[in-house]
Formats: C-alpha cells, sequence, structure tokens
C-alpha cells in the first residue's frame, strides 16, 4: 500500500478511515472488539484505487462483551473466558489500539495525517459512547517494547498516547 502513494492522498486516507471506522465501531457496538491491526486488516481496492471493503482474519485475539451482544438477542458463542469481557475500556483498547493507533496511524504516516483524517470523518460516526471515548479521550496503544521485555508478564501491557482529534473549544454565547 505505501508503494501506491494512495495514503498521501488525503480524501484516500479519509476514506479508509470512514470504511474502517465505520465497520470497527458497528461490531464494537454489537459486542465484538476486533484486533485490526494490519496483519489482520486488509483493504480491497477499487479499480481506481478506492477504498472498496475490508477483510479481518484472525479471531483469536478478539474481545466479545456477552451483555452488548445480549441488548441485539445475539447469543454468546463458545469462547475461551479470556475473550469476554463487558468492560468498555478492554473493548475500547482491543479495537482502538488495533485499529487507530496501529493499522490507521501506520497507513496515515503521521499524527498530523491521522488527525486531519479523523477530522474528515468524525461528523459521519454515531454519536456513541464509544465515538466519545474515540475523539475525546486519549488513545491507548499497546506497549510492545514493554510487553516483549517483559517475559514473566502474560496478556497486553498498554499505554496512552494524546487522544488522535482534539476537542472543539465550545463556542460562546
Amino acid at each position: 500500500l505505501p508503494v501506491t502513494g494512495l495514503p498521501d492522498s488525503p480524501s484516500w486516507l479519509a476514506g479508509f478511515a470512514r470504511l474502517a471506522l465505520t465497520a470497527g465501531l458497528r461490531l464494537l457496538e454489537l459486542g465484538v472488539a476486533l484486533e485490526a491491526h494490519g496483519q489482520n486488516l486488509l483493504v480491497v481496492l477499487s479499480g481506481s484505487g478506492a477504498p472498496l471493503r475490508l477483510v479481518y482474519r484472525d479471531l483469536a485475539d478478539i474481545r466479545v462483551s456477552p451483555a452488548r451482544l445480549a441488548r441485539y438477542g445475539i447469543a454468546v458463542p463458545e469462547l475461551p473466558a479470556r475473550n469476554l469481557t463487558d468492560d468498555p475500556r478492554d473493548l475500547r483498547r482491543k479495537l482502538f489500539g488495533s485499529l487507530v493507533a496501529g493499522a490507521l496511524a501506520g497507513t496515515a504516516g503521521s499524527g498530523a495525517a491521522l488527525r486531519a483524517a479523523l477530522e474528515a470523518v468524525a461528523g459521519d460516526l454515531p454519536r456513541t459512547a464509544d465515538v466519545q471515548a474515540l475523539l475525546e479521550e486519549p488513545l491507548p496503544t499497546k506497549a510492545l517494547t514493554l510487553m516483549r521485555l517483559s517475559p514473566g508478564h502474560a496478556g497486553d501491557i498498554w499505554t496512552d498516547l494524546p487522544r488522535p482529534r482534539p476537542v472543539e473549544a465550545p463556542s460562546s454565547v
């Protein structure tokens, strides 16, 4: 993807962000937090190079919320206990840390480009608590180096980056 030059286009990057966030946030609302980093998330391009659809692989590290699934009348699948959580922070970390801090940031190539793409699509995203957290709270990301240097620690270690999109100042009345 980087050699195509497509991610250098702000409109292309916004289109990719819109597609990825719309799908990821809808699944999160339903109760499934994907680990949508660059190895698990593939973008299918149209003949002109526009982001058309996504292909996701590897369900091993997803997180599933039994409570959110139940809200939509979806039975909880048989999964290992480590994949199940109703903690919004755990669910958001899994999706935002992989999709936004991973796939989108890596594709954008800079904080400024990521911020611009999020600004371009923020108005198109549904108004949910998850979207509010994405736009207003620090961005979770895995502390990969620390994880690799901590062989006695099982599981993810997280850190926070500054929020990717500045919150608008309230307008004066």
